[in-house]
């Protein structure tokens, strides 16, 4: 038998290892390959893209957007501390509580889709109620994704915190903030145990120029008098109202039926609204009601609780309090 010298002996372990060698980081690019090819599949076919199912359908967006245009939900996106670089008309002129984080944010009105093009957004978030045509001129700039407006279409306002968190890769700063929510209000529960007692009813109202509303549990002040305060509505009030999940015009005559121990009242002053609502308070059945004759009537500014959007809901529960305070203090 031929015997092998220790140099061949050396060299074959040289080659082996070598062979070894490549074998491993072929190997290694296939299954970095496979990786790669399957994150692009999970995420839309593209890298940093992924894929939402929004109300429009299923949408590939960047999974980390820098500039968002907002036709809504700027109290969502400011909760989650994501700043847009545009949002709707409807938004500035009527988010008097959040003024201050939207300083210097682009106004591209109701909507143009001119202004939202100068504005370069990688991600655009609209409303469904927002005509399909122009979602679909919208789609065209960049990624536009749907959502239910509110409690006006049934959603619950900390699910939809959490849904934009999802969408934004932003899922701790959605807990935290629901979270720091929460805290908040049971503080307010705290302050408000002796102003409001365990039997005694609340509601939110809204005075137009030819309507006058009671509202559901979502709306105005609602949310946070219902969900987050504890409080509970008179029996009229929860069964014409809460039960179908609508809010309800009334007639003037049918207040008294509607008329909670402590009425909390917004004026939409457009179109003669703010004289409807002084002539409703100069008359005797207004003055009449319990709530008014018990000085438990709370006048809120409209343009503070416009909307029921994250942010907004944070800030509308520290003016309740302070209002509900100051009033039953006098």
């Amino acid at each position: 038998m031929r015997r092998i010298s220790i140099r061949q002996m050396v060299g074959l372990g040289l080659l082996l290892f070598v062979m070894a060698a490549v074998i491993a980081a072929c190997s290694g690019k296939a299954e970095d390959h496979s990786r790669a090819e399957g994150e692009r599949a999970v995420s839309g076919g593209k890298p940093g893209t992924k894929i939402f199912k929004a109300e429009n359908g299923e949408i590939e967006i960047p999974t980390n957007p820098q500039r968002i245009v907002a036709i809504q939900f700027a109290g969502d996106l400011l909760a989650l501390g994501v700043k847009p670089v545009g949002v709707g008309s409807l938004v500035l002129k009527n988010s008097e509580q959040l003024k201050d984080e939207l300083a210097g944010v682009a106004d591209v009105g109701d909507v143009s889709v001119e202004k939202v093009l100068e504005l370069a957004p990688d991600l655009i978030i609209v409303p469904s109620y927002l005509p399909a045509e122009v979602v679909e001129k919208l789609g065209k700039i960049a990624p536009t994704v749907a959502f239910p407006w509110g409690g006006f279409a049934g959603s619950d306002p900390l699910e939809e915190v959490r849904t934009f968190g999802r969408m934004l890769g932003k899922e701790k700063e959605a807990e935290a903030w629901i979270a720091r929510y929460k805290e908040k209000a049971a503080q307010a529960k705290q302050k408000l145990a002796g102003v409001i007692g365990p039997g005694e009813t609340a509601a939110s109202y809204e005075i137009w120029a030819k309507n006058l509303w009671v509202w559901d549990k979502n709306q105005r002040a609602g949310y946070n008098l219902f969900a987050m305060l504890g409080l509970t509505p008179p029996d009229k009030v929860k069964k014409d109202v809460f039960e179908p999940g609508k809010s309800r015009d009334i007639s003037q005559e049918v207040l008294p039926e509607y008329a909670a121990d402590h009425m909390f009242v917004t004026v939409y002053q457009e179109d003669g609204g703010g004289e409807r609502a002084k002539e409703l308070m100069d008359n005797s059945l207004w003055k009449n009601l319990p709530a008014v004759k018990g000085n438990r009537v709370y006048l809120l500014n409209l343009k503070q609780f416009w909307f029921s959007d994250g942010l907004s809901l944070e800030k509308q529960l520290d003016i309740l309090t302070e209002t509900i305070l100051s009033v039953n203090q006098k």
